[in-house]
């Protein structure tokens, strides 16, 4: 049987290409099913380590998945309730938000009009349309703001419904991928689903210790500096350093913004610099050593990574890009034919450039034999080598 003849590089391009749209139009369209089952695909292989251990205690399936999904909600559930206490209790200074927003655009209008000799009229009539131009928008911000509390609800029963699934069906989707190739790539197939199992653990539980310990310097810098909602804020904080790249910006606005109310500008400026400062610890000490593991993705990947999860899934997305792409690092590196995308994900910057070396081909001395005539003297000897 003749060997199949190898596709051209942009035939192979645009076959990848096709597939990477296709499958990111199905993920845009199929959010509102995928988004909680990707939660809780993460969430079971969490959950799969106490579910395993009450096996083995003689425990039936059901009734351990059922405990670990439990005590998963019992701990999301205690988080959720200091968050909201503490949102409650920041109620009482909203309207000082609001008062000194307002003594800040009025101080900001003034410091235009003196700066770049803009009338107060002019100024009057930008405000009133950009201020129309906002009311205009409310409606529709209102429904977007339902709409995403709704997700949000609906996703808070389907996520631990999916796990506790999951979990207890977890063997039958094992035998699926291992029945879905051929029999001699089952021990790869085993092998890809073992390490994508163990760096995600390592990965998730990497994150839980490292937003404890950014959340316990970010408390402890907070109630130096003296401010009011320290533990809030804090806490806050470390959620959003989860998000990479993007969280800390946004941490910094809306605590700044926060301690704008209740404390003076010193110690607003005082809150920026903790922030930066656990950031910089965290992102050169914390994040190698403690959520570091065998899977490494560059910042480029991961800065692309987590604006498309946003365009896709919104916050969602964002939270999800990471454990998504180390899955699809552990596949790429696993199939010999996926490498090159391997490679594009990696981090090894340290690594010397491949030099392919350049072969010369030898070319054999031609030796032209003429008859010797009868004047010609004879031949000399070829001179000894």
């Amino acid at each position: 049987m003749p060997a199949a003849t190898p596709q051209p590089f942009y035939v192979k391009l645009s076959h990848c290409l096709i597939s990477i749209v296709l499958i990111c139009l199905l993920m845009y369209v199929g959010q509102s099913i995928l988004v909680p089952l990707s939660f809780a695909g993460l969430f079971s292989i969490i959950l799969m380590s106490p579910c395993d251990f009450l096996e083995k205690r003689k425990m039936p399936r059901t009734m351990a998945a059922a405990i670990s999904v439990l005590l998963f909600l019992i701990v999301i559930s205690i988080i959720l309730y200091f968050i909201s206490s503490q949102l409650i209790s920041f109620q009482n200074d909203l309207p000082k938000l609001g008062v000194q927003l307002q003594q800040a655009l009025l101080d900001l209008e003034i410091w235009i009009q003196q700066r770049f000799h803009i009338s107060s009229a002019k100024m009057t009539e930008f405000l009133n349309s950009a201020t129309s131009q906002t009311l205009s928008h409310t409606s529709s911000l209102v429904g977007t703001t339902v709409s995403t509390l709704s997700s949000a609800l609906i996703y808070m029963v389907l996520i631990p419904i999916y796990t506790f699934l999951l979990l207890l069906y977890r063997g039958i989707i094992t035998r699926f991928f291992i029945k879905s190739f051929q029999e001699q790539h089952t021990p790869l197939v085993h092998t890809i689903m073992g390490k994508t199992r163990h760096v995600i653990k390592s990965y998730i539980a990497g994150l839980i210790i490292e937003m404890v310990i950014v959340a316990i310097m970010n408390c402890a810098g907070f109630f130096i500096l003296g401010v009011k909602y320290a533990l809030m804020l804090g806490v806050i904080a470390a959620l959003l350093n989860l998000i990479p790249y993007v969280g800390i910006f946004t941490a910094c606005i809306l605590s700044m913004l926060i301690t704008f109310t209740t404390n003076t500008p010193a110690t607003v400026f005082g809150v920026a610099v903790v922030l930066v400062i656990v950031h910089i610890i965290d992102s050169n000490i914390l994040l190698p050593k403690v959520v570091g593991s065998k899977v490494k993705i560059n910042a480029l990947v991961t800065i692309v990574g987590v604006i498309i999860g946003s365009a896709i899934w919104g916050i969602a997305g964002m939270f999800l890009a990471i454990p998504f792409m180390a899955i699809l690092k552990v596949i790429f590196d696993g199939v010999e034919s996926l490498h090159a995308w391997g490679i594009l994900l990696g981090d090894e910057t340290g690594d010397k450039p491949v030099i392919v070396p350049v072969t010369q081909e030898i070319i054999p001395e031609v030796v032209i034999v003429t008859p010797a005539k009868e004047n010609d003297p004879p031949a000399a000897p070829p001179p000894a080598i």
